[in-house]
């Protein structure tokens, strides 16, 4: 979890900073070729994840019978920089929401199945574009793209006991994919796209248990269920500085498929 975010801020400083020391001029200002478009969003997925139970035996992580679907729903604040011509890093803010209910802890001092709606969170990540080649009217580019879910903590009573009894959760979760993007560039305005990644969603779900002096803790580990996304959006400049963005995402399973969407206003300096 936090190798990945060093990772990004690492990656994103060093982008900035080689695109600093190339400047042409010490009497230029280094933002003078630098756009920057700032993007308000909103994002929406279900996605189909396995659980799986530490075995507390042999320190490895058993795969329950039953998975869970995560719903979840963020609110985003971007910040793109074009580092240099047809290569851009973003940094990625926001509010989220997550539903992982049905997720069952069975080895607390009484088995509990979630039934909390969603829980609130903060979300942090990165992105990186870079334009790769032209063939006519097409152009392909590379797109990584990491995102970090920490939802915070809350607690619960349980119902149904005849003592007084709490759990505390915890979960969080992080996203990362990779792939090209195939943008058709023919029109003036409207710029439609498809893209095809290597999509990776994991993470974990902590939970602690209180009644009266007994207590007990378990952690539970969810992961996606597939890893391929195709994705397929548009780009419509209303001007050169104003664009809104939308698209849907398929990720196919062996039992069903998972969707995603997303919309984005952005605004170019």
């Amino acid at each position: 979890m936090k190798r990945g975010i060093h990772l990004f801020v690492i990656i994103l400083l060093s982008l900035l900073i080689s695109r600093f020391s190339f400047a042409q001029a010490p009497e230029e200002s280094i933002f003078k070729d630098t756009s920057v478009k700032i993007g308000l969003g909103f994002e929406f997925f279900n996605r189909s994840m396995d659980t799986f139970t530490l075995n507390s035996d042999n320190n490895s992580w058993d795969k329950d019978e039953d998975g869970i679907n995560l719903k979840s729903h963020f609110f985003t604040f971007t910040a793109e920089f074009e580092i240099q011509e047809g290569l851009s890093a973003t940094a990625i803010l926001g509010y989220a929401f997550s539903n992982l209910d049905s997720t069952i802890f069975r080895k607390l001092p009484f088995s509990v199945e979630m039934e909390v709606g969603q829980i609130k969170g903060l979300l942090i990540g990165g992105e990186i574009r870079k334009s790769l080649f032209y063939i006519r009217d097409f152009e392909t580019e590379a797109l990584g793209q990491f995102i970090y879910y920490m939802g915070t903590q809350q607690e619960w009573e349980i119902p149904g006991l005849s003592a007084e009894g709490t759990v505390e959760g915890t979960p969080s979760w992080m996203r990362a994919s990779i792939g090209p993007v195939f943008t058709y560039r023919a029109f003036d305005y409207f710029f439609p796209y498809l893209s095809v990644n290597y999509n990776k969603l994991w993470g974990k779900y902590k939970m602690d248990q209180t009644i009266q002096d007994l207590k007990g803790s378990e952690d539970k580990k969810i992961s996606g269920k597939s890893v391929i996304s195709i994705t397929l959006g548009a780009i419509y400049e209303f001007t050169d500085a104003l664009s809104i963005k939308g698209e849907a995402s398929f990720i196919p399973s062996k039992s069903n498929v998972d969707l995603g969407i997303q919309f984005k206003v952005m605004y170019t300096f």
